[in-house]
């Protein structure tokens, strides 16, 4: 659009925005109005300036206080001085100074949306509202909200349509009216996204064609999609996919911004430079990279220097600063570097999540009950670190970008500091749930240097986070209540109704029936006075069995009685034991932002079936059994000290096979991560794996596939060997 002058420009928004709010914008239509003026022209020089600003910027929020006011109150602002006001339509291009293609506004400059994301919305659907919205302009420094949109787990297509809807309704109207941008999340958790692609379809179409003429909404189309490949001319990887539904958008007149999920979790965005969306003239789209500090290092960021390096456009449209269980494992040093590797960069991002949920990922605490206007003792060690960061990054920004503008925010009570030069560590590539996590990171970065040591006394809960009946995701929680620092590892046994099917933060050490023993990832065998860690795990089983584990100890002590029905406890002794191997490294895994959630989002991979199809990679040599069953086992991907595999059995028969299927392999390395199939056995270097409970039975001329992340030496091979199928 054509800009006309900013005098004329802000009052043609001031009308809008006077009829807007004299009419009360019970549908949103007043606020359509206001967007059709042009966003008010920021100062002429302001671009360079702003990338001077970003270019220079270091992040060093705090998550114990916060360094602005926040006390619950909200704002009388301007249309014209809000995000949308100021900056209208947004689209994905080239600007001076940045490496890759970015985020512009309107008149064609770089800009960060600084985004919440909201917890599921089938789940959470309280903090959908206009006033939580303008809480967050007015006091956090946000600028931006993501409505997490779960497609399966009892969303938008199990049940819960109607209120989705709905909320979507409130969510943009308010978005419109306060001059905010929002994303509407199709919240795909750890599946390929492909075998709902006629109902994404529909979804995107529905509200393409109903929200193309505004300004501020853009569409995120899968989340943290796995069990396929960005790329592998299957037609059913995540190309395909991101190709169809943009293309589905596109047809509607919407040019609006898509944000397309990649592999493993939302974290192989390297993989996308060598078949971009751009090579079948597809534009205005990014590609997602998710992390959470606590659990993702160098490894990931160098997944981003390199897609940024090639080119790539990269949004983080979800990251939080616990470990990728969301639980705990906060890493603040580790938060600020992402940061301030994303600030430099122009990266916009929604942190993970809106909500009260018990867990180290809300922003709130679990006590808070107010649904908006929270004031700062209301809320999180997330909480206040997001509000120390953007707030920070919209004051810096607005000092710059708009010389004589109001903003939304406040000027920091503390100075900027001077900028420091960015770190660049040698590019390494970086893993993520279906990736193993860096392998190297180091022992908890919270531990203090405390000369005093123990060896004993650690007590362990676990909880049910949530349960649907034929699978739940599961949380246990290893403390330590001393005074000293705990040394030496820890070692967690339960028996279980059911089997795991993917566990993170930790690493299975054994697994007899229904008895599993589970180990910590080497980085996390330490554990400061007064704090804890933890592993998660989703587990798959039958609707009336439960998924809260029995006959929990911790290094070899037993637990005490279960105080109720979602979780039980218990603590070590002095004579407990605490060995356990320390050379084979679990490399936590992403999970997804809801193996956190008191309904977490992340289900276990083989409760539903993905359409298992062979990726890129090597492939090793399969011996066929007599079954007529054949495997195929490629590496995906391959980052020194990890790499992830896909296996695919294939049936090349006429006839169906039935019964069930068995991989026995040799592998120079640990599994750290399992999908779609089941670990049998596992002893030496030697693996067995059968079928998950929905893939035993495969079709004539059809396949199953099952796929793990692993933990290697530098120059060790990836690749299975010794591969057998029965």
């Amino acid at each position: 659009m054509t800009s006309t002058s900013q005098p004329l420009s802000r009052i043609l928004a001031a009308i809008a925005a006077s009829a807007m709010l004299a009419t009360g914008c019970a549908t949103g239509v007043a606020a359509v109005s206001a967007q059709s003026a042009v966003a008010a022209q920021p100062a002429a020089a302001s671009s360079v300036d702003y990338t001077q600003a970003m270019k220079s910027f270091t992040a060093d929020a705090s998550g114990d206080q916060l360094a602005y006011a926040v006390n619950g109150e909200l704002k009388d602002v301007a249309y014209q001085d809000t995000p949308v006001g100021r900056h209208g339509k947004l689209s994905i291009g080239k600007a001076a100074g940045f490496s890759a293609p970015t985020v512009l506004d309107e008149h064609g400059q770089p800009f960060q949306l600084r985004g919440a994301s909201t917890h599921g919305a089938q789940w959470f659907p309280q903090y959908i509202n206009r006033e939580a919205f303008q809480s967050l302009r007015d006091e956090w420094g946000i600028n931006m909200v993501r409505l997490a949109l779960y497609p399966r787990e009892g969303g938008y297509l199990q049940g819960s349509q109607a209120k989705m809807d709905a909320k979507i309704e409130e969510a943009v109207n308010a978005a419109n009216e306060l001059g905010m941008y929002v994303i509407l999340d199709w919240h795909v958790l750890n599946y390929n996204p492909n075998g709902d692609a006629d109902k994404a379809e529909e979804f995107f179409i529905k509200y393409a064609t109903k929200y193309k003429n505004l300004k501020n909404v853009l569409y995120e189309i899968d989340n943290e999609p796995t069990s396929t490949s960005w790329y592998d001319g299957s037609g059913n990887d995540l190309y395909t996919y991101s190709k169809r539904i943009t293309k589905a958008i596109r047809a509607t007149g919407n040019q609006s911004v898509v944000i397309c999920g990649t592999n493993t979790w939302s974290q192989d965005v390297d993989a996308v430079a060598a078949r971009p969306l751009s090579a079948d003239g597809i534009t205005n789209v990014a590609y997602t990279l998710h992390f959470y500090a606590g659990t993702h290092y160098d490894n990931i960021k160098n997944k981003l220097r390199t897609a940024l390096a090639a080119g790539t456009p990269v949004f983080v449209s979800e990251f939080g600063i616990t470990d990728a269980s969301g639980w705990g494992g906060i890493d603040i040093a580790n938060a600020n570097d992402w940061m301030t590797l994303l600030t430099r960069n122009n990266i916009s991002y929604a942190a993970w999540s809106l909500c009260n949920k018990g867990e180290g990922a809300s922003f709130l605490k679990e006590s808070t009950s107010k649904t908006s206007k929270w004031t700062g003792s209301e809320l999180s060690t997330s909480g206040i670190w997001l509000v120390n960061t953007s707030r920070r990054i919209q004051a810096m920004v607005d000092g710059v970008s708009h010389s004589g503008g109001s903003g939304t925010g406040e000027t920091p009570t503390d100075p900027t500091p001077d900028p420091t030069p960015d770190p660049t560590p040698d590019p390494t590539p970086d893993p993520t749930p279906s990736e193993p996590t860096d392998s190297t990171t180091p022992t908890d970065p919270t531990e203090p240097s405390d000369p005093q040591t123990t060896t004993t006394g650690l007590t362990v809960e676990a909880k049910v986070g949530s349960d649907w009946g034929m699978g739940a995701n599961v949380n246990v929680t290893v403390s330590n209540p001393s005074d000293a620092t705990y040394k030496g590892g820890w070692k967690v046994e339960f028996d279980l109704a059911g089997t795991i099917t993917n566990l993170w933060c930790g690493k299975v050490v054994s697994h007899t029936g229904n008895h599993y023993v589970v180990s910590d990832a080497s980085w996390n065998a330490s554990i400061a006075p007064k704090q804890s860690t933890s592993f998660g795990f989703g587990v798959s089983k039958t609707p009336t069995s439960s998924a809260l584990p029995t006959n929990l100890t911790v290094n070899g002590v037993a637990a005490g009685a279960a105080g109720d029905s979602s979780k039980v406890s218990g603590s070590t002794d002095s004579s407990a034991d605490s060995s356990k191997d320390s050379s084979k490294d679990s490399n936590d895994q992403k999970t997804s932002d809801d193996q956190k959630t008191d309904s977490s989002d992340t289900k276990p991979a083989d409760t539903k079936p993905s359409d298992g199809q062979p990726s890129d990679g090597q492939s090793s040599d399969a011996k066929p059994a007599a079954s007529a069953l054949t495997a195929e086992a490629k590496v995906n991907s391959n980052w020194a000290v990890g790499a992830t595999v896909q296996v695919v059995v294939n049936n090349k028969t006429d006839a169906v096979h039935e019964g069930g299927w068995t991989i026995e392999f040799d592998l120079d390395g640990d599994i750290t991560n399992l999908w779609n199939g089941t670990i049998a056995s596992h002893k030496g270097n030697h693996y067995v794996i059968t079928n998950a409970s929905w893939n035993g039975t495969i079709a004539a001329k059809q396949n199953a596939t099952f796929g793990f992340t692993m933990s290697k030496s530098l120059f060790a091979s990836a690749e299975p060997t010794n591969v057998t199928v029965r």
